[in-house]
């Protein structure tokens, strides 16, 4: 990567433009694909993107992006760390010490991989944020159930207010409750479609 394309990506990134980030640094991979820095640019606008929308297939992506790195360059001391940070976000602390401790059997004069491994063992004596994807999926869940049932309390209302006269007051906030409903589940749908293009 020269400056000029360096300065570009800092500027989409800060800008919270982290897709726009990213396919960047991916036409420069497509011209240069063993370029360092726009790989590591690469990975890190996927995490930044996977976290932003909870998206967990965006840091699994990630995660072998930096796997190739490392393993293309031993000595990428930024790379290690921030597949260490993912590691731990994801719950992969046990797979990737694993993975250190092997290569200090295999490399034991390697001095990285030991220093590695020390930052594995203390990152893994940290807590996982509750605003991480585990937490975000049990309130999703939960709000899910809730939702569910609302809707079926407002097919109920809307049945009832077409058999019973008395209950006609039921017909339009049912009915609206539902097209609101159906709306939002149609407006996630194509929200989550469009990140589909990673």
């Amino acid at each position: 990567m020269n400056a000029g394309e360096i300065q570009h990506t800092k500027f989409l990134r800060e800008s919270g433009l982290y897709n726009e980030a990213a396919q960047f640094l991916l036409k420069i991979l497509k011209q240069n694909p063993s370029d360092k820095l726009a790989k590591l640019g690469y990975a890190q606008a996927l995490v930044k993107e996977g976290l932003k929308e909870n998206l967990i297939s965006l840091l699994m992506r990630a995660e072998k992006v930096l796997f190739d790195l490392i393993k293309d360059d031993f000595s990428f001391g930024q790379a290690h760390d921030e597949l260490i940070f993912l590691s731990h976000y994801l719950n992969h602390m046990g797979s990737i010490s694993k993975y250190y401790h092997e290569k200090i059997m295999q490399y034991p004069d390697r001095e990285i991989y030991q220093e590695c491994l020390k930052k594995v063992s203390a990152t893994a004596m940290l807590t996982i944020p509750k605003t991480g994807l585990g937490a975000k999926k049990k309130k999703s869940f939960i709000v899910g159930i809730i939702g569910y049932l609302y809707v079926m309390l407002a097919c109920v209302g809307l049945v009832l207010s077409l058999s019973a006269p008395k209950l006609r007051k039921l017909l339009m906030p049912s009915v609206i409750f539902i097209v609101v409903f159906i709306g939002k589940g149609f407006y996630e749908y194509l929200k989550g479609s469009k990140k589909t293009q990673w």
